[in-house]
């Protein structure tokens, strides 16, 4: 492996104690942040603490610097050619006072502490060459900032640096983060969809909190192709309060520059139908082909910019699964398994530009566009066909950074994004929803129209200041986002039976001219009817803003210290401020007089909280009775017919949607303990413990809902008035092993194995309680998490061979899921209510299931079933690709020494596997107790490919780079 030596400008090899101590960890906290409620007035407080908060830690650094006056610092800041920061480097200070290793952090700034004398200091990052500058010279009170860019190796000379060296106590040094770069990315998919459900699976988080992606410092991101990814860091300094959310369950991605030379690829990648194994939920199938094309160019604009382009665009023309049991003409029971044609088209074009203004400022400007087509969604399992809608959504994305270096001390990074989404969604049918519990649904699609238009404004501005010992981190990020939109979602009004014997009885109460009345005292007829009418459109503007500043404490050589606080507001809801303080440290613990530590110990503790989504506001301001009006009616009488509005204005008050005045924004108490130890160049190994609660947990109530046993409501009448509330509450705690691997230079391998115990009594902001006068009756386990998993990735490069391996193995035990009697018992409009355990098995009501026995109409006396109580089917699945090159074009001269560098062109040939054990892995069981399919699977669980039509798929690749 060459470098770049800074004293004599000539490529050597790079000596050994380098090797040893090169690490792959990056420090980076992440530029995006969620934001806390607040009125008016609430975001000028924010931001007088936040001013508050910077000031006490400018005095406590002030007051440190007078301290250890042997102690002399090196810091400065870490560029590529093109000028933007770097935050992949790993540097290595050798000398004097024996080595050093640390990471630049977010803003490609680094920092370490040492004692007089000369050193050599080695810098490393994926995808670059190495810098070496030798003889520095390190004297007290006078710091040494440098600036360092390095250059971008050749397509013939990637260099990937080991990574994992020794251990740091700076707080994005923790080894429970993943980094991956360069030939690691390759471990996951070439499909950016399956890729990103890959990295959501590794970044874990809590079952209630989906993974976060920030794309280049920005939050609600797209995942690019995966030849524009530079790096993806998982993870990283889990505790900083420049991020909303904790650090566990954070995706950060950051995308190619442009290079000093012109560079590109182009891939092709294809599937069909004949090359995959089938689905075994379904029959025959007709043929189907899964295409992908992508392209990159990437080189210099002059001296001072550089380009970066990439298209991508995928042709899924493969089958959703129908499984579902409905009536025949003769309206006897059948069974309905058949796959349905739907074909989605998508396409992606980025360009980033990034251009040095000036000695001190860099700009990167990245646009995308996205386009995405579906005429045949919303079809498959016990959705039949007759319900699908035309989907087609259009994005377009601007993100501009600017940073501009004061001093290298001071340095102030800017940043804007905007994006504008605009989706249209029609269905095929306006008849009436027609939902059979448990059975099918048919009719329309419930959705019926949707044109709707986001657009999202995000502002950054974060200061960086290097004071030795300290390293002082501040900022501010405010989004705004208007939103308007038409939805005649229920305009067309839904039926809901509560099994399919009920819907084919009352099919032949009908045939034989029975009265409504006759009908309902047979027990028969529909359950509920909804109808929405009233004005389809509705708009918003909301707002959210975070503002942060943070210390970061270089205490000893052995100890750091990093301690923060962030304030939060969030416009729309009743929660006007939330204050987040976090701390954290890293502890070193080392043999005497040894220079690398035997293990790291780190903990902290910190406050998070969760933002209210926008599309609940909303929900809020179209269902407040006045601008939509919501029809529920009980037990109705009228099937298969709609009446007139005028019936239901004179006899039913609409249901409302609402804002509970007391609503809190949800708040996370988190904290952890963990401990790293480091097999030198061979790798490391972190066990971490995550113990966790969190209160004002978001769910749905219907705060009008009858008194059980008396049907008396609280504020009378028959109205529902929905309200989002925060009355739930959830805990857990989680045990994780990460491992990373280097057995020898041409093998990576990570390996994290989770054991997390959690439970709560909510689902969501959308999700109702069973009792919504007693939320904790569902305090369970949470659905569709499994508390055991297991994930391993293995990319393997035989010396001489230009073939490549690469592995990705998943294994996740039992998930939970819900088991429901189909019935609406409680009289509150929501289907939801669990069965009881039977106590007496010669009641017509009582189910005998493999899980139970379970009694659908419940007594007083008798216990509900717990949340969740069903055990759906462990999942193991593995992903294999196998890749081999072929060098063309003309033999470049010899170099320096007498290397002979590869030709400068680059034709690529692989397979890869989805699922190659060919695995059955069965997808959640039907939990409907009346439902002839109860706990059964009815379909694949495939949650890495987008392909729902084959349990083995295989995709063949074509890549030619130069």
């Amino acid at each position: 492996m060459g470098y770049y030596d800074a004293n004599h400008d000539h490529a050597e090899e790079s000596s050994s104690w380098a090797i040893l101590k090169a690490l792959y960890v990056v420090r980076h906290s992440c530029f995006g942040t969620w934001s806390r409620p607040r009125r008016r007035g609430g975001h000028e407080l924010a931001s007088v603490a936040a001013f508050a908060c910077w000031s006490l830690f400018l005095g406590a650094v002030q007051s440190a610097r007078s301290q250890n006056s042997v102690v002399v610092t090196v810091n400065g800041t870490v560029f590529d050619p093109s000028g933007a920061v770097l935050t992949s480097a790993t540097l290595h200070l050798r000398g004097a006072a024996g080595e050093q290793t640390t990471n630049t952090d977010s803003r490609g700034h680094f920092s370490l502490s040492t004692q007089p004398g000369n050193y050599d200091l080695l810098v490393e990052a994926p995808g670059f060459r190495p810098y070496l500058r030798t003889n520095l010279t390190v004297s007290p009170g006078h710091p040494v900032p440098l600036k360092i860019t390095l250059q971008i190796a050749t397509v013939a000379e990637e260099v990937d640096v080991p990574s994992e060296s020794g251990l740091g106590t700076d707080a994005g040094s923790n080894k429970s983060a993943l980094v991956f770069s360069g030939q690691q990315l390759d471990t996951f998919s070439d499909d950016p969809a399956a890729m990103q459900q890959q990295l959501q699976a590794l970044a874990g988080s809590s079952p209630d909190l989906p993974p976060q992606l920030y794309v280049d410092g920005f939050s609600n991101g797209t995942m690019p192709p995966k030849q524009s990814i530079r790096e993806v860091h998982i993870n990283q300094n889990p505790f900083s309060t420049q991020s909303d959310r904790f650090g566990l369950g954070r995706i950060e991605i950051f995308t190619k520059p442009g290079s000093s030379k012109l560079h590109g690829s182009l891939e092709v990648l294809y599937g069909n139908s004949t090359l995959n194994a089938r689905n075994p939920y379904t029959g025959p199938q007709p043929p189907y082909n899964n295409d992908y094309l992508v392209a990159s160019l990437n080189g210099p604009l002059g001296k001072k910019s550089s380009f970066y382009l990439s298209g991508e665009r995928s042709d899924l023309s493969q089958n959703e699964i129908v499984n579902a049991v409905t009536l025949d003409a003769n309206l006897n029971r059948m069974t309905v398994s058949q796959p349905v044609a739907n074909e989605a088209v998508a396409q992606t074009y980025s360009v980033r530009l990034d251009h040095q203004l000036g000695t001190n400022d860099t700009l990167v400007g990245r646009y995308t566009f996205s386009n995405t087509t579906q005429p045949a969604a919303g079809v498959g399992l016990l959705v039949l066909p007759s319900q699908a809608y035309s989907n087609h959504s259009r994005t377009q994305t601007l993100q501009l950074t600017e940073t501009h270096i004061f001093s290298p001390k001071l340095v102030l990074d800017s940043g804007l994004q905007y994006i504008r989404t605009r989706q249209r969604q029609d269905s095929v049918s306006n008849d009436p929803t027609l939902i059979v519990q448990g059975s099918f649904s048919s009719g329309g699609s419930p959705n019926q129209a949707l044109h709707d238009n986001q657009d999202p404004l995000e502002l950054q501005e974060y200061f960086t200041l290097d004071e030795g010992r300290h390293l002082v981190r501040a900022g501010v990020r405010y989004r705004l986002l208007r939103e308007a939109n038409l939805a005649t979602a229920g305009y067309n009004g839904e039926f809901i039976f509560s099994s399919i014997d009920t819907y084919r009885n009352t099919l032949l109460d009908l045939q034989q001219g029975l009265s409504p009345s006759d009908i309902r005292a047979k027990g028969d007829g529909a359950s509920q009817f909804t109808l929405n009418v009233g004005t389809p459109s509705a708009s918003l503007i909301t707002g959210d803003l975070g503002v942060y500043a943070e210390d970061e404490w270089k205490a000893t050589h052995d100890l750091s210290l990093n301690y923060g606080l962030r304030l939060e507001s969030q416009s729309g809801i009743p929660d006007h401020l939330d204050i987040g303080p976090r701390v954290g440290f890293g502890y070193a613990i080392k043999r005497k007089n040894a220079k690398q530590p035997v293990l790291v110990l780190r903990g902290g503790f910190g406050i998070f909280y969760k933002r209210f989504a926008s599309g609940d506001l909303l929900t809020s301001v179209r269902e407040n009775g006045v601008t939509e009006q919501v029809y529920i009616v009980n037990n109705p009488d009228f099937y298969p017919t709609i009446p007139a509005q005028s019936s239901f204005d004179a006899g039913t008050t609409p249901s409302v949607y609402r804002l509970s005045p007391r609503l809190h924004s949800p708040v996370q108490l988190q904290g952890m303990i963990m401990a790293e130890h480091t097999f030198g160049k061979f790798g490391s190994l972190a066990v971490s413990y995550y113990p966790r609660r969190q209160y004002h947990e978001l769910e749905s109530l219907n705060v009008n809902a009858p008194f059980s046993g008396t049907g008396v409501r609280p504020y009378g009448g028959t109205q529902n008035i929905y309200q989002f509330s925060s009355d739930g509450i959830s805990r857990g705690h989680d045990v994780n092993i990460n491992g990373n691997f280097h057995p020898a230079k041409w093998i990576d391998a990570f390996v994290f194995f989770s054991i997390d115990h959690d439970k709560t009594d909510v689902g969501g902001a959308q999700s109702f309680a069973s009792n919504s006068y007693n939320v904790g009756a569902d305090f369970g386990d949470y659905a569709g998490f499994s508390p055991r998993k297991f994930f391993c990735g293995v990319n393997v490069r035989p010396p001489g061979w230009d073939t490549w391996i690469n592995l990705f193995f998943v294994a996740r035990s039992h998930a939970d899921f819900n088991i429901t009697t189909g019935r609406d018992n409680n009289g509150d409009s929501i289907y939801n209510d669990r069965p009881a355990f039977a106590t007496d098995l010669t009641r017509p009501s009582v189910v005998r299931t493999a899980f139970g026995n379970f009694d659908t109409d419940p007594l007083p006396s008798q216990t509900i079933i717990p949340m969740n109580y069903g055990r759906a089917p462990s999942f193991t699945y593995l992903m294999m690709s196998v890749h081999k090159d072929f060098h063309l074009g003309p033999r470049p001269a010899a170099g320096a020494g007498g290397k002979v560098e590869p030709r400068p062109y680059r034709l690529q040939f692989g397979l890869t596997a989805d699922n190659l054990l060919n695995t059955n892995n069965p997808g959640p069981p039907v939990g409907v107790l009346t439902s002839p399919l109860f706990g059964k699977s009815i379909s694949l669980n495939a949650p890495f490919t987008g392909n729902t039509a084959a349990n083995r798929a295989l995709t063949l690749r074509t890549a030619f780079f130069f």
